[in-house]
């Protein structure tokens, strides 16, 4: 007897619904918010927290159009453009896939979007490490801020972005992509838990054993070690950064008589909004992901972690936003005001 199930799927994307409907509200209130400030309130930080809160939006989305279709309501209703997208644990490997049931899309091209997604998760990971290093430079070494956040060094910054998004998402697909001996292992994997054929869905992820057909023998798959070892080196680097910077600004906002570009009570908040922004992704993004690139290497398969995980990262886009609206009181006093104002209008109306 069959016991495939796509329960997790329809879990996923009616999460990644109400996760990206609240990400775009939350990210255009604090947008709204950060737009009236005068430069002299956050200095160039005004702009980083818009790229940041702008990028927000722009992964939510890329989540959000991979996300599964559970319904035929839904379906109708999107236009049968959506994807399922969701992540498989085996012993030997980890896969994160997309469905291409009521997608154009190909195989390859299903490829390349998942592709495309885990650039995105690097993305987020990169800007939130040069957020830690604007404010330990604006709370440690304030006169450098023009000259390492200025219109010029803006390419450079955005460089950092691409090249760091670029690399781990080359990574995932041309050392951690499909191969045959990938298709015939999933192949039975997805019949039974998601009643997929091999046709309906595309796919990317590290194997890191396989057997000999000849004689059962145990071996490594090296490119899958070695797109592992990137993305993780990248990982790792952007979390040391992350804390080293936090640990040093918490270390001068701990002095007295501090003074730098914006004022103590600022800086405060501002620190206070990113040990919160960097303990969600901790939480909803670095941890999850962690067990998932590493479990299987040992050959512990957990079915309820690898369900979970497409929770976890549906929920995060939404949660950045409304950190920084209710940490920063500027801010929160300024988004309070303007959802007064559109309820009286709608009211009024």
């Amino acid at each position: 007897m069959n016991s495939c199930s796509t329960k997790w799927l329809h879990i996923a994307f009616y999460t990644e619904c109400v996760g990206f409907l609240l990400s775009i509200a939350a990210n255009c209130v604090l947008l709204i918010a950060i737009s009236d400030k005068s430069r002299k309130t956050f200095g160039n930080y005004k702009y980083l927290m818009m790229a940041f809160s702008v990028l927000g939006m722009f992964y939510s989305t890329c989540n959000f159009i991979s996300k599964p279709v559970s319904s035929e309501k839904v379906i109708l209703f999107f236009m049968k453009k959506k994807q399922f997208q969701n992540v498989h644990i085996t012993e030997n490997s980890f896969i994160v896939f997309t469905v291409l049931r009521y997608s154009k899309l190909n195989k390859f091209l299903g490829s390349i979007a998942v592709g495309i997604y885990s650039s995105c998760y690097a993305m987020m990971l990169s800007l939130l490490s040069i957020h830690f290093f604007y404010r330990y430079t604006s709370v440690t070494a304030p006169l450098y801020l023009a000259s390492r956040f200025s219109s010029k060094s803006f390419i450079f910054w955005t460089l950092f972005v691409v090249v760091y998004s670029g690399i781990f998402g080359c990574s995932s697909y041309f050392l951690c992509g499909p191969t045959e001996i990938k298709d015939r292992e999933l192949e039975t994997e997805f019949q039974n838990s998601y009643c997929l054929k091999p046709e309906e869905y595309a796919y990317l992820g590290p194997q890191y054993y396989y057997k000999n057909a000849e004689n059962g023998e145990r071996l490594f798959h090296a490119p899958s070690f070695i797109g592992i070892g990137i993305q993780t080196f990248l990982m790792s680097s952007t979390f040391f950064f992350v804390i080293f910077f936090g640990c040093r600004t918490y270390s001068v906002l701990k002095e007295n008589g501090l003074t730098c570009y914006a004022s103590k009570e600022l800086q405060k908040q501002l620190f206070k909004t990113l040990i919160i922004q960097t303990i969600i992704p901790t939480i909803f993004m670095y941890l999850p992901g962690s067990i998932m690139f590493y479990l299987p290497m040992f050959g512990v398969k957990i079915e309820t972690m690898a369900n979970s995980i497409p929770v976890f990262v549906a929920i995060y886009p939404c949660l950045e936003p409304l950190v920084a609206i209710m940490c920063i009181k500027s801010l929160k006093l300024r988004s309070s005001s303007e959802l007064r104002i559109k309820k009286m209008d709608l009211l009024m109306s």
